[in-house]
């Protein structure tokens, strides 16, 4: 997938991309929304009670697991700067990610 983002926006957009993934593998996981609501740790506690864990990186690569399989991950995205005319340039982001189908998942 590729995402269009102003120069100095780029960071941003991506990471609000990740978590827009983010939140649509959890909840492909029968994960409620309310969950979303609850603080970090909460949240990291109840998705182990439910056997999801989420693994962040330091270099922004994430891994979703159910149980022991792997069933999602993130790849931190590449920023390519592109010249639009001589005084505008933009970030395409290239987004590399991907999730099992909910079907193969065993929830």
């Amino acid at each position: 997938m590729i995402v269009l983002a102003d120069r100095g926006s780029e960071q941003a957009v991506a990471e609000e991309e990740k978590q827009e993934w983010l939140n649509e593998v959890l909840l492909a996981l029968d994960v409620p929304v309310d969950a979303f609501k609850l603080e970090l740790q909460e949240m990291r506690d109840y998705l182990a009670s439910i056997e999801i864990e989420v693994w962040e990186y330091a270099d922004g690569n994430l891994d979703i697991y159910k149980g022991e399989d792997i069933v999602a991950q993130w790849k931190t995205p590449e920023f390519i700067l592109i010249k639009d005319t001589p005084k505008k340039w933009y970030y395409e982001i290239h987004i590399n990610a991907w999730a099992r189908p909910l079907q193969q998942l065993d929830v």
